[in-house]
């Protein structure tokens, strides 16, 4: 089956036709690059349910509503489209996860965990929860291969003193399980980001596109 369309030609194109089937897209920025609204404007264009994991109380059935009625689709119906849950920690979390399995069906498209670090990264002992991390990785690849799956894992982002740079939270483990890989930034305009394709399976590496934040979502930039 094809990709999941972003809803902008440019995202598209960038990922090789939208956000790819049977793996892990990580979607990772700073705050309030448009990681929520990328996955959530996903999950509304494309036919098929969305499980949404929501760890940080960022899901927001108004900010659905709008972007579906901008679009001209039944807000209702697109809301409906959600199965939505709020883990409180890393261990409700897990399982989760877990329960998706006896969950999720043919009838999704896509599986959204936003953020896939927002608990992990308030817990202590982070390095034991490492291998916690990349089972519950482990769960979405599998359920992404077995019904043949969209999974956006958004991560949050630390500076890397050594790097003088931001990098993703548990850069290695994700690094490892997603094979895909998108960086959202901010730019000098307002309500204007930038993606940055850091890792594909098949697309060049370092391609970047520009995109808008409206109400209807995200759009591409006009000329």
């Amino acid at each position: 089956m094809r990709p999941l369309s972003t809803g902008s030609r440019a995202l598209d194109e960038l990922l090789g036709g939208g956000i790819g089937r049977k793996v892990l897209t990580q979607v990772y920025g700073a705050f309030a690059t448009g990681k929520t609204t990328l996955a959530a404007q996903v999950a509304l264009l494309n036919s098929g349910k969305t499980a949404y994991i929501d760890t940080e109380g960022g899901f927001s059935p108004e900010r659905i509503a709008l972007m579906a009625e901008s679009r001209g689709i039944e807000p209702e119906r697109a809301l409906q489209k959600f199965l939505v849950f709020e883990p409180g920690d890393f261990k409700e979390q897990r399982r989760t996860l877990a329960r998706l399995k006896t969950i999720v069906d043919g009838s999704f498209s896509l599986i959204v965990v936003d953020s896939i670090t927002a608990h992990y990264r308030v817990e202590e002992n982070k390095s034991k929860l490492l291998t916690e991390l990349g089972k519950q990785l482990q769960i979405l690849l599998w359920l992404s291969r077995k019904f043949n799956l969209g999974v956006i894992v958004v991560n949050q982002v630390h500076f890397d003193s050594k790097a003088g740079a931001l990098k993703p939270v548990a850069e290695h483990v994700l690094g490892y399980k997603c094979k895909d890989i998108l960086r959202l930034d901010r730019f000098s305009r307002p309500n204007i980001r930038v993606a940055v394709l850091e890792r594909h399976r098949f697309r060049p590496e370092g391609g970047m596109v520009y995109f808008r934040i409206t109400e209807r979502g995200i759009e591409d930039m006009k000329d």
